[in-house]
């Protein structure tokens, strides 16, 4: 199966199925809502044999315009979308091709930093944050194993966060690990906008799935 899907009235998205049974992933959008890329992302994961599901965080509406994604996730409410992504991973951990399988996250921006923040819940085997890195005022401990996909200039972040965000981890005993792509920018792996970088989106993509492999397959 590779379509768009309802599960309850609060919670549709897009999911996509491998041939056989497999890890669930929880794909989690950017500010600019759930574009073609992301159920490409979907597409992709069902193809490497995992089940990925990716919530619709706001309802219907998506945009490649930047000041239309800021006026939607500026509306966004945060403790609605962090429900939906639980009920998400609840279908992906009923599933029947996922059940008694691990569940990892792939989040990309506003969807990574959300992904981060869930993942401290304990209720995630791994996490892959793109161009996403948390503030003194958001970090707690992880209990499952991260890892950053960084832009190498990213206006949304300080130039230390990441680094320190990643020592924040690590010190307190998560796992943790991050790339920093060469000649990239914030939204790289977004094919649907201007900022896209191909050749460095498909170099993550593939350590991403790597990433996945190791730890929600071991």
């Amino acid at each position: 199966m590779h379509g768009d899907l309802t599960i309850e009235p609060d919670l549709s998205g897009y999911q996509a199925e491998p041939g056989g049974s497999g890890p669930g992933v929880l794909v989690v959008h950017d500010w600019y809502g759930l574009l073609p890329g992301v159920r490409a992302a979907c597409d992709a994961l069902a193809g490497a044999g995992f089940v990925a599901f990716a919530p619709d965080l706001y309802g219907g509406p998506a945009t490649t315009d930047a000041a239309e994604a800021e006026a939607l996730m500026s509306a966004l409410d945060v403790a609605e979308a962090r429900e939906r992504m639980a009920l998400g991973t609840m279908h992906l951990r009923e599933h029947r091709r996922v059940a008694g399988g691990k569940i990892g996250t792939v989040g990309f921006s506003m969807g990574g930093d959300l992904a981060l923040r869930y993942a401290a819940t304990g209720e995630l085997d791994a996490v892959v944050a793109y161009y996403a890195a948390l503030d003194p005022s958001r970090r707690e401990p992880l209990p499952c194993p991260v890892l950053l996909q960084l832009a190498e200039v990213d206006e949304w972040e300080p130039p230390d966060t990441p680094e320190a965000y990643l020592a924040f981890l690590r010190e307190a005993g998560t796992q943790a690990d991050a790339r920093t792509w060469p000649g990239t920018e914030h939204s790289f792996a977004n094919p649907d906008v201007p900022s896209a970088n191909d050749a460095a989106a498909a170099l993550a993509w593939a350590d991403t799935l790597a990433f996945l492999g190791r730890h929600l397959r071991g």
